[in-house]
């Protein structure tokens, strides 16, 4: 019985060895962890950084560069030319990533032939007639019609190749074919395209989807997660919304907002706490981007929002989202959104890169941008940058020539230094650019 119970818990030998990282960072004092530690180092936290005219022309700008959609404006009819190739691009991608399964075992060509079948790609018509809709809760979106945790390393099943991102409720969506399964659609939001479950969302009339989305008056969540209620008592438990998320305000009492929502096949009425939402945007200011920002501190880190958590990129898109500001989905594309501040292509040395970020970095406005990850300049302390970030973890040097990984797997504060002298290096010797948020 000893003998089998050994073996019942066995570590598989394919999973690396993970340690737990911390509560608090190296080089991290307790108050760093506040807002108001920042704001009080800000020179002028209080000072608009854009008007809400200037926020339009910055989301112009990012629509014109082509990672961002004037999602309203979209038409009836779409080319199914367009799509077709979407999905062919798409399954391209994803055969050259998704290597393994989530038992480590490597993806078979008959899987993805399967998946590819069930994409429906020679019944794309033509000319398409676009569907229009919301997710009604926080919807996955899939680069593929399927479910499967495929991954680019054995076993690294949080990084899921086929998780594209996760969209909130009321997020508009415009949908152009159905699976052969019949059990997914594919479709677009203003940031990115993907395969939708029809069970999590909802198609409407194009003149439901205009109206809601051009409501004179709307509601947006402050808090990194929120209740909606079905009754204006709140014990009626409908979902959640995350920050940024928007509504039509319908009314409101003392304690509520009635806002409006998308229910199955139709539009409904919600009701969200005050305390968790506001009327209109925020004015874009430092002091109220920390208190964004610190309100995401230690939420869970999910590649592509799996379960309603963020990713590097998606907190970023989510924090500026409450001030108006429409971000691209992925980092790269953030930062190429911004002012570029400094290309740091030149400087290999960490101290000298670390000075050049105190230096030409604005506090609270300034993205620090790396290959596959993007963070938040927070300011400097005894002349060396911090960043607020959401992580999947760092390295430090291994007593073998492999690195030690620690898990963070949450939205942390750190120095620059995190995993410095380790193989993949520090965050400063990886940083490629520094772009301001205006």
């Amino acid at each position: 019985l000893l003998f089998l119970s050994l073996n019942l818990f066995a570590r598989n030998p394919l999973l690396p060895t993970y340690y737990a990282a911390p509560a608090r960072l190296n080089n991290v004092l307790p108050e760093m962890h506040t807002a108001g530690f920042w704001i009080s180092l800000h020179p002028q936290p209080d000072s608009l950084i854009m008007s809400t005219q200037q926020i339009a022309k910055f989301n112009e700008r990012v629509n014109k560069q082509g990672t961002s959609t004037r999602i309203w404006q979209h038409s009836s009819r779409y080319s199914g030319l367009e799509v077709k190739k979407n999905l062919k691009d798409i399954y391209q991608n994803v055969k050259a990533s998704a290597r393994y399964d989530s038992t480590g075992a490597e993806v078979s060509q008959a899987v993805l032939d399967s998946m590819y079948r069930n994409m429906d790609i020679d019944h794309v018509s033509l000319g398409i007639k676009v569907r229009f809709g919301f997710p009604l809760k926080l919807a996955s979106q899939r680069l593929m019609p399927s479910m499967m945790n495929l991954n680019k390393e054995v076993l690294d099943i949080e990084f899921d190749e086929l998780q594209n991102s996760g969209y909130d409720i009321g997020n508009p969506t415009v949908f152009y074919h159905d699976s052969a399964d019949g059990k997914w659609a594919f479709g677009a939001c203003a940031t990115s395209i993907g395969w939708y479950l029809k069970s999590e969302i909802c198609i409407v009339s194009q003149k439901q989807w205009l109206s809601y989305q051009q409501a004179a008056q709307k509601v947006v969540c402050l808090s990194a997660r929120a209740d909606l209620w079905q009754d204006s008592l709140a014990t009626k438990y409908h979902t959640f919304c995350r920050m940024g998320t928007s509504f039509p305000l319908l009314g409101e009492s003392v304690s509520y907002y009635q806002i409006q929502i998308p229910m199955q096949d139709s539009l409904g009425i919600a009701y969200i706490a005050k305390d968790d939402a506001t009327q209109g945007c925020l004015p874009y200011t430092a002091r109220n981007i920390y208190k964004q920002a610190f309100k995401t501190l230690n939420m869970g880190y999910a590649m592509g929002d799996t379960g309603g958590d963020f990713d590097c990129s998606s907190l970023i898109a989510h924090i500026y989202a409450s001030f108006g500001i429409i971000m691209p989905r992925n980092g790269l594309t953030q930062a190429k959104a911004g002012t570029l501040l400094y290309d740091f292509g030149l400087v290999d040395n960490e101290s000298k890169r670390d000075s050049i970020v105190v230096k030409k970095g604005m506090p609270a406005v300034t993205l620090l941008r790396m290959s596959g990850h993007i963070m938040m300049y927070l300011g400097a302390y005894n002349g060396h940058a911090y960043a607020l970030h959401d992580t999947w973890g760092f390295r430090t040097p291994g007593d073998t020539d492999i690195d030690d990984t620690y898990l963070i797997n949450r939205t942390v504060v750190s120095d620059l230094y995190l995993s410095v002298n380790s193989k993949k290096g520090s965050l400063l010797k990886r940083l490629t650019t520094m772009s301001g948020v205006w």
